[in-house]
């Protein structure tokens, strides 16, 4: 399952932000995001929040890809990544230093890109809605391998 999702899971394994779903339509690519949680570790993450069909160019997603790397090197300590269409907005903040650095990941989600209910908020000026996590640097840099692995691999639709 986790081959054809990328995953950013927090601190305690509570939390996950996945992108899955992605597929190429000329130079943009498709995917969809899904915000998980769970109570207890051992319990299975159940979604909270789905969106679909969001859009970002390819060039987008790879200076994301790339940022994120450099923040996993050490060499980048902020970034924030709003979408050139649709899509997934990102704000990352390193914390401590070294081995034992963490992330604060704020994401944004728009909200005209999720259920009914969501999409008539939206519509009416309230467009998106956020979570925060923290997460460490092994688990970032497993995120941005498998963000670059399915934008690499993704299927023409």
């Amino acid at each position: 399952m986790t081959g054809t999702m990328a995953i950013l899971r927090d601190e305690r394994d509570l939390l996950w932000l996945t992108v899955s779903g992605v597929g190429r339509r000329g130079n943009d690519l498709r995917y969809d995001v899904h915000l998980l949680a769970r109570d207890e570790p051992t319990e299975p993450p159940e979604p909270f929040l789905s969106g679909y069909g969001f859009r970002e160019p390819v060039a987008g997603l790879a200076h994301l890809v790339t940022h994120l790397g450099e923040a996993v090197s050490g060499t980048l300590t902020a970034l924030r990544h709003d979408p050139i269409a649709d899509g997934l907005s990102i704000e990352l903040k390193a914390r401590g230093h070294g081995d034992r650095s963490s992330f604060e990941v704020v994401v944004w989600l728009d909200l005209t890109r999720t259920s009914r209910a969501l999409k008539a908020r939206g519509s009416r000026g309230r467009h998106q809605v956020g979570l925060r996590m923290f997460t460490s640097r092994a688990r970032l840099e497993e995120f941005r391998a498998a963000l670059f692995a399915l934008a690499k691999e993704a299927p023409e639709q």
